[in-house]
């Protein structure tokens, strides 16, 4: 078996892989800078530098996988887009959308040769702010909006096609990303960041935020051909879908 991994640099893709190589897939691992990768998994997985943002490293993405199939592509990959909406300029703006949104059916497109070939599953890692939005979290809220959006459009013409395509709309997981929007969306109400976290746990059914293990584990369910929601939201309660 054989799987693409995009931001597999970052936490939860990191945790992705972990569970990609102990399912025995083949891990082509993609991010910007891919020397922890490197540092973490040796020769366990071929990893491919470059910004999805430009053409030239989408190809070498494309040379990578080559003529091969894949039975599975997992688009973790994304930025930081929380701010309130006086503090988000055109340039944050279209930068968040561009690499949290318009790379999305670029890296499908992509792909869609290697996996047409196994009737392959395309996952993207998304967010419960696709499915709620959220104060304070305006330009990451379009942009995840968007790819559910994108998941929901693309999902029944590619079955028939033999490609499954979802999404997995997670709930707040323990990542330095996660810990750095919260320290913003604190800023933005004026109030200290444990108290904002204390207020933000309250909401949570389950009390508490995922583990990063959890959060990969419920991203690489979807991978799995059969019965499987085209959008999971594993929120731990706080966002219901």
């Amino acid at each position: 078996m054989r799987a693409l991994v995009t931001g597999a640099g970052g936490a939860i893709g990191m945790g992705i892989v972990h569970l990609l190589l102990k399912r025995g897939y083949d891990v082509i691992a993609q991010d910007v800078r891919t020397s922890q990768l490197e540092e973490t998994f040796a020769t366990e997985i071929t990893t491919v530098p470059g910004d999805l943002m430009k053409e030239e490293d989408r190809k070498r993405i494309a040379q990578t996988i080559g003529s091969d199939s894949l039975d599975c592509v997992i688009a973790a990959h994304g930025i930081d887009g929380s701010g309130s909406l006086k503090e988000v300029d055109a340039d944050f703006l279209n930068r968040v959308l561009s690499i949290n949104a318009v790379t999305i059916p670029l890296l499908f497109e992509l792909t869609l040769p290697a996996l047409k070939k196994s009737k392959g599953v395309f996952v993207v890692l998304a967010s419960q702010a696709g499915l709620v939005a959220e104060p304070n979290n305006v330009a990451y809220c379009a942009a995840k909006f968007a790819v559910v959006g994108w998941v929901k459009s693309m999902a029944q013409s590619m079955a028939r096609e033999g490609v499954v395509i979802r999404a997995a709309c997670p709930g707040c997981t323990k990542t330095p990303l996660l810990y750095a929007a919260q320290e913003r969306f604190a800023a933005a109400e004026g109030v200290h960041v444990e108290e904002f976290l204390k207020k933000r746990l309250s909401k949570i059914p389950v009390g508490k935020f995922a583990e990063i293990e959890q959060t990969a584990s419920s991203v690489v369910f979807l991978t799995e051909r059969g019965a499987k929601p085209t959008i999971f939201a594993a929120t731990g309660g706080e966002v219901l879908y």
